[in-house]
């Protein structure tokens, strides 16, 4: 069975960011993972972009201006369920725990969430590492965002399926990737690239991508001349809880 991806974004002030943290970690979250249907959760702390194209030689990637967009980017939490149902389903137990810490999650500026179903998962050389539904990877790049016009998104697809999954499959340190499609959010499409670590210093895994490179030639646009990213996507960043084991 494929898993259903709930994504969150959200900055913590400096001055509360030690407080909040150990409530996530130390309880909430927690409690979210031992919620029936709920596979897994992982917290990742995000690095932040640079102002240059994140791939050499390539265009800068556009983000939404959209005011009703939220900016959140610091923080993301993804949590794995079996069914929608965990997120949708009536008097869920997700939406149960949600109000009853409300308080303590205004503490989260510009807050952001979309859920996503999986259009497809591609297995990559360190899948072993995390195998299929056994937990949050270690870092990770999660990329939503919107094609500009609907005919874009044909392109799109078969951009993935002749360019991006075959380098999926062979990159360097990653897990594995899923492409998915949003149920709710400001994003239609959303991806998640699963690796072993992200080092210091770096920001985006897509020079991995371009190291993987087998003489795809692909012939249509670059993917970033017709897709809009929502604020500061795509997003890198390593897993702070549960802890690594190192």
């Amino acid at each position: 069975m494929s898993e259903v991806i709930k994504a969150e974004w959200f900055d913590i002030a400096k001055n509360k960011k030690e407080k909040v943290w150990s409530w996530l970690h130390n309880e909430y979250l927690p409690q979210m993972q031992s919620l029936q249907g709920v596979s897994w959760v992982g917290h990742y702390e995000i690095e932040k972009h640079q102002n240059r194209p994140y791939i050499e030689s390539g265009p800068m990637k556009k983000e939404t201006t959209d005011p009703s967009v939220p900016t959140g980017w610091q923080n993301v939490v993804l949590t794995a369920a079996i069914s929608p149902e965990v997120f949708f389903g009536l008097n869920n137990t997700l939406e149960t725990l949600i109000k009853a810490n409300v308080d303590r999650l205004e503490l989260r500026d510009n807050y952001r969430e979309a859920v996503f179903i999986e259009e497809q998962v591609v297995n990559s050389p360190e899948m072993r590492v995390t195998p299929y539904g056994m937990g949050p990877p270690p870092a990770m790049q999660l990329g939503n965002y919107n094609t500009d016009k609907p005919e874009d998104d044909i392109e799109l697809a078969k951009w993935y399926r002749e360019e991006r999954f075959p380098r999926v499959s062979v990159s360097r340190g990653m897990i594995r990737g899923r492409k998915m499609v949003s149920i709710s959010g400001w994003s239609k499409h959303g991806v998640l690239w699963e690796f072993t670590d992200l080092p210091e210093g770096e920001f985006t895994f897509e020079p991995r991508f371009i190291e993987a490179d087998r003489n795809e030639n692909w012939r249509g646009r670059h993917v970033l001349e017709y897709v809009t990213h929502a604020p500061g996507s795509p997003h890198a960043g390593r897993r702070v809880w549960p802890k690594t084991n190192n």
